[in-house]
């Protein structure tokens, strides 16, 4: 909106016109549809939460990558698949993670109780 969208066609002081009362309600129709979009951005969790999953995909991609160019040539050819699958497939690699610290867990439960 520019400076000509917001102007009044009469004078301060005297009464509005039938077409100062109509721009009135298209900038406040404008507006609300404005608010009413952002408030439903804010409402959709499932979005957000796809987006901030996205980037940190991304980020991890890139901490990757980074690590492997740090990496002599022999070991970055074997390692760099590894990277490439666990950054396009992020869940696989936590899942693993995660059955192991429960092996872990089971194993050391074991080992003090016996």
């Amino acid at each position: 909106m520019n400076a000509k969208d917001t102007e009044r066609m009469t004078m301060p002081g005297e009464a509005p016109t039938d077409e100062d009362l109509r721009h009135d309600a298209e900038l406040t129709r404008q507006e609300l549809a404005e608010t009413v979009s952002a408030l439903g951005e804010k409402a959709d969790v499932k979005a957000r939460a796809q987006r901030v999953a996205h980037e940190k995909a991304e980020e991890l991609r890139e901490k990757g990558d980074d690590l492997v160019d740090k990496l002599p040539p022999q070991v970055a050819t074997r390692v760099r698949p590894v990277v490439d699958g666990a950054t396009r497939r992020p869940a696989i690699p936590l899942a693993g993670l995660l059955a192991l610290l429960i092996v872990l867990r089971i194993w050391l439960k074991r080992r003090h109780a016996g």
